[in-house]
């Protein structure tokens, strides 16, 4: 456990602060010393004149915390769409939920204003983080929501949220400019901002117009130590994608500000001080739609790349591969993880000798690669479930491009080999996503069976269902990230095979396929 301390009250945003008060007082933050000041970073530029170049705006990779994970929560009813994963830092498990209060009003006001919408692409309610700095005195995360409603309306929201370890309080982006630099922070923003084209003057003007009260709350780092000023998209710009300035440091910044710089930087385990063994940094995935907009010419436009990692070798298979031309076979997959709760799962499947196909959202395989390599090293198949786990009909041949081999990227460096099997989120698919899957030599893997896991989060529920369900040849849908779902399977298997029921993956099941086709059963 972590001690408790005294917690001082800060400006917050108007949002986050009065969840975050109780919540961070009931669990205490960890302190740790604080780094030296010859450690922080000196701002790169020292003069308004100053050439050097922006960089890009700083992710991490989640490595450099380890036990980091993910808190994941989703609906599949149609109409009525959402998806939200948070940070869960060890020992900072208020912080998770108070950002989760965070979010309870808009998702509110998205489900109420979204009654059974039945046209597709359907309403959407997407939110996502990215590590965007970590030390023994900072964590940084980068909040992003996308919603879209009734006839394609939408909102687009970003911010970053600090948690300032050492002076156990949630900070907001406001806290890293020194008080009397505001004015001057702004006047930054303005002349950068006039400069982006893809920046409209008239929708962005309240945001900056000289202080805090116009709701920015997204400011981090790029790579070479400059400011990233992120805004809200329809407050910014008619299309959907990020769009933000990047602006000189030097002058601006508060202790904490320092403080928060120097995490992001030259990142560090909180609980240790120890540098990662691997870091990364590169711009946030865009919210691509069907007109994404660029990123700020200054700052160069991420393009999806095809892995550099070496290839594992092929998914171990158990030699006496089951004849299901013969056997009552059945495949179990689930999605959404991993999550550490997936373990418990992985426990369950390996006493009862059963081989499954997780469907991977890759953002949470980067957080959790032991995870990948274990289920790889059990005989499981690990297929993509896409970086973020957008609905792939909203977007363009490029978006969806992007979002699916981001996720097999992350895979291959958890360890798997690179995947050939997609579940498209919310099994939304059109021609293009075919289209695409089918260059990319996958084959869409639907489902026949779908026991309601994530509406009812009843073990006994989820376990009738798909006894009742299954048959010969089904592919059974469920989510590891969910403890009801994870504490029915060891009766599922028992129940399919006290039926006679042999239980494969789905390469197994379905033997050769065809990239691009779905597959709802065998």
């Amino acid at each position: 456990m972590h001690p408790q301390i005294a917690l001082r009250r800060r400006r917050t945003s108007a949002g986050l602060a009065a969840a975050v008060a109780t919540m961070l007082a009931l669990a205490g933050c960890a302190v740790q010393p604080a780094p030296s000041p010859s450690s922080v970073p000196p701002s790169p530029a020292t003069s308004p004149n100053s050439e050097v170049a922006p960089g890009l705006p700083i992710t991490l990779d989640p490595a450099v915390i380890p036990g980091l994970d993910s808190s994941v929560d989703e609906t599949l009813q149609a109409g009525d769409y959402y998806y939200i994963s948070l940070p869960k830092v060890p020992g900072q498990e208020a912080w998770t939920k108070a950002l989760r209060d965070e979010l309870t009003p808009q998702l509110d006001r998205f489900t109420a204003s979204t009654p059974g919408t039945a046209k597709a692409p359907y309403p959407e309610f997407d939110a996502n983080w990215d590590l965007v700095a970590s030390s023994p005195k900072v964590v940084g995360v980068r909040l992003s929501t996308d919603e879209y409603g009734v006839n394609g309306a939408f909102a687009g929201k970003v911010e970053y949220a600090w948690l300032d370890l050492a002076g156990g309080v949630i900070r907001p982006s406001s806290d890293l400019i020194a008080a009397d630099q505001t004015a001057e922070f702004f006047s930054r923003v303005r002349t950068a901002a006039a400069e982006e084209s893809s920046i409209d003057a008239e929708l962005i003007r309240t945001q900056i117009a000289g202080d805090w009260k116009g709701g920015l709350n997204a400011v981090g780092f790029t790579t070479t130590g400059r400011l990233w000023v992120e805004f809200d998209r329809t407050k910014a710009t008619q299309a959907h994608g990020s769009v933000g300035v990047a602006i000189r440091s030097d002058g601006l910044l508060s202790e904490f500000g320092q403080a928060a710089r120097t995490a992001a930087l030259t990142p560090t385990d909180p609980s240790t001080g120890q540098s990662a063994p691997t870091t990364a940094a590169s711009t946030p995935v865009p919210s691509a739609t069907s007109a994404p907009a660029s990123p700020s010419p200054s700052i160069p436009k991420p393009t999806a790349t095809k892995s550099t990692s070496a290839k594992p070798t092929a998914t171990p298979t158990p030699s006496d591969t089951p004849n299901c031309r013969k056997l009552k076979c059945v495949a179990l997959t689930f999605d959404d993880g991993p999550v550490a709760g997936t373990a418990t799962l992985l426990d369950v499947l390996k006493s009862k000798g059963v081989h499954a196909t997780f469907f991977v959202v890759g953002k949470n395989a980067a957080v959790n690669r032991s995870l990948i390599r274990r289920m790889v090293n059990e005989g499981h198949v690990v297929g993509n479930h896409t970086w973020s786990h957008k609905q792939l009909t909203r977007l363009t041949d490029s978006g969806i491009r992007a979002e699916i081999t981001k996720a097999s990227d992350a895979i291959v460096k958890g360890g798997a080999p690179t995947p050939t099997l997609l579940r498209p989120p919310y099994g939304a698919t059109n021609a293009t996503v075919s289209k695409v899957a089918a260059s990319l030599g996958m084959a869409q893997i639907m489902w026949n069976v779908d026991p309601l896991d994530w509406k009812d989060r009843n073990s006994a529920k989820v376990t009738q269902r798909v006894l009742a369900a299954t048959r010969p040849g089904s592919i059974v849908l469920s989510h590891d990230i969910h403890p009801t779902t994870r504490a029915a399977y060891a009766a599922i298997i028992d129940g399919l095979r006290a039926k006679g029921y042999t239980l494969v993956t789905v390469p197994q099941l379905l033997g050769t396929i065809t990239p691009g086709k779905k597959y709802f059963r065998r």
